[in-house]
């Protein structure tokens, strides 16, 4: 997917929760071509100016013509797809977040289905997982898939149940507890996957993820304009 579309969805997500958990991008971006027409030259945005941009583009969808910012993924394939394995790891903690301050079934619902849309689109857990299973040893390849498919599956008991069990009036304990135990399963069960991946690699990816979080975090501190932004502890850090 084209990070447009993904901005689009975080311009969104913007003024619903005033930029309280942006998953981050790579410090680095080029322009892309075919989207709202060939780019002649590559472009270098901050987040501020990107979500600034992309507000006003949701106005001027139909006949924008801007340079557009396109991801660059990690030249090793291997630690690209860890990397989205992490950042769903790194999701479903900011997604708790959410659900532990909540007290509105509707209002949960509202930003939960646009965080859980990123999620699924972006990451594409189950290619990722589909694609790294190549390098599970092969005595250990029944648990490692047992724990991805179970992971992918609490991750689907999330959004199954956001965009259909929420409905208006004040948000229940059980239903927080469903849902949060839905996305601390999906985690745990990401864990057990991962412990059979290539750690050197993980680790790589990892620290991309840490390295982009710390550079959001000295861009947007101290900026009024920026919103609020306030990341998440990182699931690795505390285990």
């Amino acid at each position: 997917m084209l990070l447009v579309e993904r901005f689009v969805i975080i311009a969104l997500l913007t003024m619903m929760s005033n930029v309280e958990s942006l998953l981050a991008f790579p410090p680095k971006r080029q322009c892309a071509q075919g989207v709202f027409g060939k780019g002649k030259s590559s472009s270098k945005h901050n987040r501020r100016d990107i979500l600034q941009t992309f507000m006003s583009t949701l106005i001027l969808w139909p006949t924008v013509k801007k340079s557009c910012v396109a991801y660059e993924p990690d030249p090793d394939p291997v630690r690209e797809s860890l990397y989205l394995i992490s950042r769903v790891q790194e999701a479903t903690v900011q997604q708790e977040r959410f659900v532990r301050k909540a007290s509105d079934q509707s209002t949960l619902k509202n930003k939960m289905k646009l965080t859980l849309l990123l999620i699924e689109k972006n990451y594409k857990l189950v290619d990722q997982l589909t694609y790294c299973s190549r390098l599970i040893p092969s005595d250990s390849l029944v648990i490692a898939t047992e724990a991805g498919n179970e992971a992918t599956e609490e991750l689907q008991s999330a959004i199954d149940y956001v965009r259909s069990d929420l409905k208006s009036g004040p948000l229940g304990d059980d239903q927080k507890l469903f849902i949060t135990n839905a996305l601390v399963n999906t985690r745990e069960k990401l864990f057990i996957y991962l412990d059979y991946m290539p750690q050197e690699k993980l680790e790589g990816a990892r620290k991309r993820i840490e390295e982009e979080n710390k550079l959001n975090i000295e861009e947007f501190d101290g900026d009024e304009d920026a919103g609020v932004y306030n990341p998440v502890m990182l699931p690795w850090k505390n285990r």
